[in-house]
């Protein structure tokens, strides 16, 4: 999909998405020149903003079979799930979990359109995707294909990867994300990942002003602002640190070469 003559009806192509800029770096083809040129403003900020999108993607992957081995969950709701692609969690689960419901959750048109054509090859039922609003969680929670779908009384999944930059402070998102804890059962899991200004300051405000020239919103945060969507939740080890250092599957080199924090947290009782 390259043009508007290509897009799905209600896709405004001439404004950047971030579900559609992350498939142009993860060298998808669910994109538009809006998308790229935003894209290509962000890499001249960051070079290596390409590898930060897969390093998103691997944590999101870690975190799942974390969930689903350790956790023994068997249900995941994925909110700001973006373009389906390989490494997401619909293709995760299906690996370390086929016997996992799952709820994709985006606000973007073009996710639901890719959406249809991989439920028609996935079992029946496994796994739906939802246009909604992660900025009113409660919508987004009492929604009839989540609240049908998720058995809110066993322990969910919850994923908020590379999502949470996309609300500023005014739109309360850590009251957001209270929210959404506070509808988990005891049990639940929730992973987080968060850019930051705190691995390199000068680069991550060229990409904001870059964002705000491009009318998207894009909010890097602190460590301990990060931290704080956590809530009393119980952090896995290692904490909240570098994306990169979460539990990988080899030891990186540089931790801080992609400019994110990341941790998984598990809800007591």
């Amino acid at each position: 999909m390259t043009d508007q003559n290509a897009a799905p009806a209600g896709i405004d192509t001439s404004v950047a998405h971030s579900a559609r800029m992350y498939d142009y770096w993860l060298g998808g083809s669910s994109n538009f020149e809006a998308d790229r040129e935003l894209g290509k403003a962000f890499e001249t900020a960051i070079p290596s903003i390409r590898t930060m999108a897969r390093e998103n993607r691997r944590f999101l992957g870690r975190a799942i079979r974390q969930m689903a081995g350790e956790g023994g969950i068997r249900q995941f709701l994925d909110i700001g799930t973006g373009v389906p692609a390989a490494g997401d969690t619909h293709s995760v689960t299906e690996i370390v979990a086929p016997d996992s419901r799952v709820v994709c959750v985006d606000n973007d048109p073009i996710v639901q359109a890719h959406a249809k054509a991989l439920m028609e090859k996935s079992p029946e039922g496994r796994t739906v995707y939802v246009q909604a609003d992660l900025r009113k969680p409660g919508e987004l929670l009492a929604h009839p294909e989540v609240a049908g779908h998720l058995d809110f009384e066993r322990p969910v999944g919850l994923l908020l990867v590379a999502v949470l930059m996309l609300l500023k402070d005014q739109d309360r998102p850590w009251a957001t994300v209270a929210a959404l804890l506070d509808a988990m059962p005891p049990g639940s899991q929730v992973a987080i990942t968060h850019p930051t200004q705190d691995f390199n300051p000068e680069a991550m405000s060229e990409v904001v002003e870059a964002a705000a020239r491009g009318q998207m919103t894009l909010v890097p945060r602190t460590r301990a602002q990060v931290s704080e969507f956590f809530g009393d939740w119980e952090l896995l080890e290692p904490g909240v640190v570098p994306v990169m250092g979460w539990r990988p599957e080899e030891p990186p080199a540089d931790p801080r070469a992609a400019y994110y924090w990341g941790g998984v947290a598990r809800k007591k009782g």
